[in-house]
């Protein structure tokens, strides 16, 4: 991506943050406007300019009140508003994207809830890394969600890149699958080396996007019937030992059959 798309893709992870913040912000300054205006306390004043002077008001900025108890109580009230809900979200998530290289696990989030269609791998021990290196080379643009409690999944996979985050959370917890969007994902890997943590992420996964296709990694598979994960026709378990067990088989024979020609 280059640095200009890679600006504008910045941009509007931020704004996607910030707009629930801006937009009530904008329907508390109208609601004031409107309260100003039917209250007859700026008589002859258009709509428009009352509204300058509901900004004004709540950055503090000196102005004519007008007539009336109505705009004192707005002097002090839109001032507060504004602190809790500009200071709080949008000045919050501004310095977040300003010093996104320190504070790297709240940008990932940010990245996380712009994704659609995407992979969530959860567990990213020898067999989730050895996944995400085969996904990224088959395409390097494809949209990945990491989920592992290990800090340094990324330095150690040797990835960085807009279409790559890391959430260093539990992926057992409700809150960090839907924090990934597991919701919107095509696609949901669970590769940890704990066989109930795997059926649990599945289980909850699976309410939380019934069509997603699931790949569940299992030491024991008929764990998978006491959930009756194995079931669904977008569930798939899978060992990887059996796996291996199978191709290493197939090519044994397959040799010793040519050997016997």
């Amino acid at each position: 991506m280059s640095r200009l798309g890679l600006v504008w893709r910045d941009l509007r992870i931020v704004g996607k943050a910030v707009w629930m913040n801006l937009t009530l912000f904008t329907v508390i300054l109208l609601g004031a406007t409107v309260l100003m205006e039917i209250s007859g306390s700026q008589p002859g004043i258009s709509f428009d300019r009352i509204l300058v002077k509901a900004l004004f008001m709540a950055l503090l900025d000196p102005v004519e009140l007008g007539i009336g108890p109505i705009p004192v109580l707005l002097t002090f009230i839109l001032p507060v508003l504004t602190v809790i809900i500009v200071g709080e979200g949008v000045l919050r998530i501004f310095t977040v994207y300003m010093q996104r290289g320190e504070q790297r696990e709240e940008w990932d989030l940010l990245v996380a809830q712009t994704f659609s269609k995407h992979t969530v791998i959860c567990g990213v021990g020898e067999l989730g890394r050895a996944v995400v290196h085969r996904l990224i080379k088959l395409n390097p643009e494809a949209q990945i969600v990491l989920v592992d409690t290990h800090p340094n999944v990324m330095a150690e996979l040797g990835l960085r890149g807009p279409n790559i985050c890391h959430i260093q959370s539990d992926m057992t917890a409700q809150a960090t699958l839907e924090a990934v969007r597991c919701q919107e994902a095509s696609l949901i890997i669970l590769t940890s080396g704990s066989d109930a943590y795997n059926l649990e992420a599945g289980a909850k996964a699976l309410r939380l996007n019934p069509k997603a296709e699931i790949w569940i990694r299992l030491y024991r598979s008929g764990l998978a019937s006491l959930m009756d994960l194995g079931t669904k026709p977008n569930v798939h378990l899978f060992s990887p030992y059996e796996r291996a067990a199978e191709a290493l088989v197939e090519h044994i024979t397959a040799g010793a059959r040519h050997q016997n020609k």
